[in-house]
């Protein structure tokens, strides 16, 4: 997103807008690391390849979410 001039009008709402974006993508990659772990580590998950592969499928999803919220926030606010 470009903010424009630093003396601009709205330059530092555009910035905190900007940032509350990026800190909102947090929450699904946080969520998707956490899936993509689990889905290596957790005995359960070896035992099973089926509820692996659902886990990994959930873990690509909130990746996507992750990325797509993060763009979001790079686009420009009207």
């Amino acid at each position: 997103m470009f903010c424009g001039d630093l003396s601009g009008d709205n330059y530092t709402e555009c910035v905190a807008q900007m940032q509350l974006f990026a800190v909102a993508s947090l929450i699904p990659a946080m969520l998707a690391m956490i899936l993509m772990v689990a889905a290596f580590v957790t005995p359960a998950m070896r035992q099973r390849p089926e509820l692996r592969a659902r886990t990994l499928l959930y873990s690509l999803i909130a990746w996507g979410l992750a990325g797509f919220t993060y763009i979001l926030g790079g686009l420009p606010s009207v």
